[in-house]
């Protein structure tokens, strides 16, 4: 295996691995909205659309750090 095939191949699992990385993410904070809907629905009351980007959007389920095709 040359150098340059080498990097190559390290190049692309990274991205892989950060792609799934980024599928993960994005699901566990869909399976986040689809809890707290349940729970507001349990409540007898309806998520706002405030409340929702907040389930969506909520820091602690972003990633640490920038994607590599993200602006940081």
């Amino acid at each position: 295996m040359t150098t340059t095939n080498k990097h190559e191949y390290e190049f692309v699992v990274s991205r892989i691995k950060e792609e799934n990385y980024r599928m993960l993410m994005s699901s566990s904070r869909y399976f986040m909205l689809e809890l707290a809907a349940e729970m507001a629905e349990a409540n007898q009351c309806e998520l706002t659309k405030n409340e929702r980007n907040n389930a969506l959007n909520n820091e602690k389920y972003l990633s640490d750090y920038a994607m590599s095709d993200e602006d940081m």
